[in-house]
């Protein structure tokens, strides 16, 4: 299976550092704006550089694209890439719109090729137990999810401040939590979110309450830690009978950086750890994606109608921050 990466940034770098762990698996080609940082990437895959996108997506040799570019490029990249008999592995956000994803979602249909997105936390194994030990029932229906992410703002590109072309914290960062939340407790009716911009347009410290009619969820998003917090994760649920919490803090400012993590149970009188499900979170997302394309079928997690829904409730968020009213999603 042959692959072409798009963007050489830290996501990029990424995608092809687990997908050179696949057996099987060649890396084609990078790119990036700047040649240097493809050709540096491309040096540690195996890979051959270049500053042209299309000529990845055109490569008739390529099976499938990782996608990695900024979000506002998403649309038109990943439409070209299905149209040229891709398969795409797109990173997370969907897209900036709802009317974006649904043209992604309507290529896919029409190509036949598998679009998938990289919504990590859905490969995480702390995250998978737990939402897997919710669904079970164990117990109990659930009352109320509580998910939060506290993070510098991201260092790696200068994309990430205008959010013409990342949507902001609201949408970049959140995006996650909001799927999970998504995840756990089923379609959101409304959204209610009060926060603080960094600038005009820019919401990068946010609460938002969800409305899921039986439950609720808490979304807390900031990229406004100060410099030396770690970067910051987690997940509660409280259920009729009892609570289960995932919580992860780096070992510095990024979610490489290792550091400590814990995923516990709490029933009346009693208190125990829980399993994650294994593996490395990425390297279990481009697995997934490999497998996918190699036995020609959709995914489960990570599906398309997933990443929409996530961009949905996330702009919900934000219209309401904006707007001061309770919106629907």
């Amino acid at each position: 299976m042959r692959i072409g990466i798009l963007g050489s940034g830290f996501m990029g770098g990424t995608h092809a550092r687990a997908y050179a762990k696949v057996p099987g698996v060649e890396i084609v080609a990078v790119s990036s704006r700047h040649l240097d940082k493809a050709e540096k990437l491309a040096a540690e895959v195996g890979a051959k550089a270049t500053t042209d996108d299309r000529a990845i997506i055109e490569d008739p040799t390529i099976d499938a694209i990782s996608n990695t570019l900024p979000t506002n490029l998403h649309p038109d990249s990943t439409i070209a890439a299905l149209n040229a008999g891709k398969h795409v592995l797109l990173e997370k956000p969907f897209a900036l719109t709802g009317p974006d994803c649904d043209g992604m979602i309507a290529t896919a249909g029409s190509t036949g090729k598998i679009l998938m997105l990289a919504h990590v936390c859905r490969f995480w194994g702390e995250y998978g137990s737990l939402v897997e030990f919710v669904h079970a029932g164990k117990l109990g229906k659930p009352i109320s999810a509580v998910a939060s992410r506290l993070s510098q703002l991201p260092a790696w590109a200068d994309w990430f401040v205008d959010p013409a072309l990342s949507g902001g914290a609201v949408l970049d960062l959140s995006v996650h939590d909001f799927d999970v939340v998504n995840w756990v407790l089923g379609t959101p009716k409304t959204v209610y979110a009060r926060g603080k911009e960094a600038r005009p347009g820019l919401w990068n410290d946010i609460q938002a309450s969800v409305d899921y009619g039986d439950a609720n969820g808490l979304v807390e998003g900031s990229e406004f830690m100060p410099a030396d917090y770690p970067f910051s994760c987690g997940l509660k649920v409280l259920c009729e009978g009892g609570v289960i919490e995932f919580r992860f803090q780096a070992g510095g400012a990024s979610v490489e950086m290792g550091g400590g993590s814990s995923l516990t149970v709490h029933e009346p009188g009693k208190a125990y750890p829980l399993d994650p499900k294994p593996g490395d979170a990425y390297d279990n997302q481009i697995a997934c994606f490999v497998d996918c394309v190699r036995e020609g079928r959709a995914p489960t997690l990570g599906t398309p109608e997933q990443g929409r829904l996530a961009v949905r409730t996330a702009n919900a968020a934000r219209e309401s921050m904006e707007t001061g009213a309770v919106v629907s999603v």
